[in-house]
């Protein structure tokens, strides 16, 4: 017995899923990289970053000028996630040409919604970065009395 399904070729449905996933995978990776640990500890960070208000603040206060800022180093990083969003983008608009093309709905469908999965999962993972960069913040600004003595 052989049944007869929609077997229909799906290129566009099929590339865009491909690039849904491929998007979706360099995201996650991306954020897991950010969690491994890291060489300094999240103290010894906020003690540079208090020691860097109190010393800018000492300088403010007796009118030294500021050091020139040390020259960046490349971020790699940025691009890749550049990269990646738009990949995710290009699966989206693979799926909605599958869509156009009456091709079989179910590559398509998964396409879009892995493409848009990847804008959201960037979206709610910065969403998270700087609420605790906020809370960070406001917690060193609110102790920088005790820092400072």
């Amino acid at each position: 017995m052989h049944h007869m399904t929609d077997e229909r070729p799906a290129p566009f449905g099929m590339i865009g899923f491909l690039l849904g996933v491929v998007a979706l995978l360099v995201i996650f990776v991306q954020i897991s990289a950010i969690f491994e640990p890291q060489e300094k500890s999240a103290g010894t960070v906020i003690g540079e970053i208090a020691a860097e208000i109190k010393q800018s603040a000492a300088r403010a206060l007796s009118g030294e000028p500021a050091p020139p800022p040390p020259p960046p180093a490349p971020d790699y990083g940025l691009y890749v996630t550049i990269g990646a969003l738009c990949v995710a983008g290009a699966a989206i608009i693979a799926g909605g040409v599958a869509l156009y093309r009456h091709e079989p709905h179910r590559l398509a469908y998964l396409s879009i919604g892995l493409g848009l999965s990847a804008f959201a999962a960037q979206f709610v993972f910065w969403l998270a970065i700087v609420i605790c960069g906020t809370v960070l913040l406001l917690t060193i600004i609110k102790n920088v009395d005790a820092i400072t003595e």
